[in-house]
């Protein structure tokens, strides 16, 4: 356990800088969140696109933007702008992607294969310039700072901004179905314009509120640069890197393939059937959840700063363990509103952790300059996308095979309760797979406080005998 910590004045972030990052990070979620919260509504349901070859094409435009990361990453990190390394990236494609939102939802009145064809294009340019803002943004969120705990401080900041994003994700439909827009697909214009807007502040704001790297310090546009397959083998080879994505992907994989049985079990088995009940209880049940976001990041930084990155992302996947494993019983169609507390722990487990994995791929880049001779925050921030998109798009095509495992496959009929039961034992068991191996993988996590001070000091050691500045020495 350490007790008083003291972070240096000098590796401190003031607060406004902090949430000008979180105001980016906001600016993140809107170009993310507003169209994948809406395709299903607007293509599917509002245009009577075919669902399946939907999933098909947006999981298309996943592997365009996925393939687009890691030179996102190489190219961000070798740029030397007189603005920075990050910035110029964040600002211009944060512009592009706010002015092409609204052209995603202005679909033309064509035959439904061409519609498929514009939607895929346009998205794929989308999430194209996507790629060229998060990448950037979350490669400036590890080099804010060089601090252990600081950095936790900085993406627990992210988050707090970051729950607007999430309250007003809730609304995004209802807004679209307006009746002074005329149909969903109007409206979800109109959004596009309200949202580009805000994505636009967004970046200004993170652009002109915080400072990177190349703005504390002189890095040279004369350096020897890493070729980029190297640099890409070397990201891709990091056994701490690997063992963070690890956790990351096998909860995001076991979570993610439940998600249409999910729906059913909560519409059909905890409801039976009342969708009107299921939406109350829905919304009473995100709200809950939401709110106990603002407990979690700042338990979650205290355990982080007392014993460790480490522990505290496990403790946030025991406390979803708790969950999965108390899934029989509150998941019963006798007490529908026990339901929430299963959100309410997975929401609070899943936050505890997610605040500290950003911060310890920061400790990551500093064990790979040590490493390599050089600060790649972009390369992994763009392979921590990389392998986040290649999951979602085995989970959008593996999703919607899950219920028929369950032996649900005539969807034009509810399921029956022997299918929903076979769902709810597929779901947790699911559940506790994914999460145990996140804990397996986050317990061989080696970047433990000691080793990390370790690291730190070595490099200012090295910064000093190259700039011939005085040493920094942690407390």
């Amino acid at each position: 356990m350490h007790n008083d910590i003291v972070v240096p004045e000098n590796e401190q972030i003031p607060i406004k800088q902090k949430i000008a990052y979180g105001v980016g990070g906001l600016g993140e979620f809107f170009i993310a969140n507003i169209v994948l919260g809406l395709s299903v509504p607007i293509f599917a349901v509002g245009m009577n696109l075919d669902p399946f070859i939907l999933g098909l094409v947006m999981a298309g435009t996943k592997v365009v933007s996925a393939f687009a990361d890691p030179f996102v990453g190489v190219i961000s990190d070798r740029s030397r702008y007189k603005w920075g390394r990050r910035k110029p990236f964040i600002l211009v494609f944060g512009i592009l992607a706010a002015v092409l939102l609204p052209f995603v939802w202005l679909v033309p009145d064509v035959s439904d294969n061409l519609k498929f064809v514009y939607i895929f294009i346009v998205l794929s340019v989308y999430f194209f310039f996507h790629s060229f803002y998060k990448v950037p943004y979350d490669a400036l969120g590890y080099e804010l700072t060089p601090n252990y705990d600081e950095r936790t401080k900085v993406f627990a900041w992210k988050n707090y901004v970051g729950m607007i994003g999430v309250f007003s994700g809730s609304w995004f439909y209802w807004f679209t179905m307006r009746p002074v827009f005329g149909n969903e697909m109007n409206g979800a214009a109109v959004l596009g314009v309200i949202g580009g807007a805000l994505i636009i502040i967004g970046a200004i704001t993170v652009t002109r509120g915080t400072r990177e790297i190349g703005e504390r310090q002189k890095l040279s546009s004369k350096e020897n640069k890493i070729p980029v397959m190297e640099a890409l083998k070397s990201t891709f080879t990091n056994k701490s890197f690997l063992y963070i994505q690890g956790a990351i992907l096998v909860v995001a994989l076991a979570t993610g393939v439940d998600a249409t049985m999910g729906a059913y079990l909560h519409i059909h088995y905890t409801s039976l059937g009342d969708k009107d009940l299921a939406s109350l209880i829905g919304g009473v049940g995100g709200t809950i959840s939401t709110l106990s976001i603002f407990v979690a990041l700042p338990l979650a930084v205290w355990i982080s700063t007392r014993w460790g990155k480490r522990e505290a992302s496990m403790f946030g996947m025991g406390i979803m363990l708790i969950s999965a494993m108390a899934t029989p019983w509150l998941l019963n169609p006798v007490f529908p509103w026990l339901a929430i507390v299963l959100w309410v722990l997975n929401t609070f487990g899943s936050q505890c952790s997610n605040v500290i994995y950003g911060s310890m791929v920061a400790d990551v880049c500093d064990e790979d300059e040590l490493n390599m001779g050089k600060r790649r925050e972009g390369s992994y921030a763009a392979a921590s996308s990389f392998l986040f998109k290649f999951v979602q798009v085995f989970i959008l095509i593996i999703s919607g095979a899950m219920p028929a495992l369950a032996g649900y496959v005539d969807t034009s009929i509810a399921p029956t309760m022997p299918q929903l039961e076979t769902m709810k034992v597929l779901v947790y068991s699911t559940n506790i797979v994914g999460v145990s191996a996140a804990i397996y993988f986050l317990y061989f996590y080696p970047l433990t406080r000691k080793r990390c001070a370790l690291i730190r000091k070595q490099l200012d050691e090295r910064h000093a005998k190259l700039s011939h500045e005085p040493i920094h020495t942690e407390n």
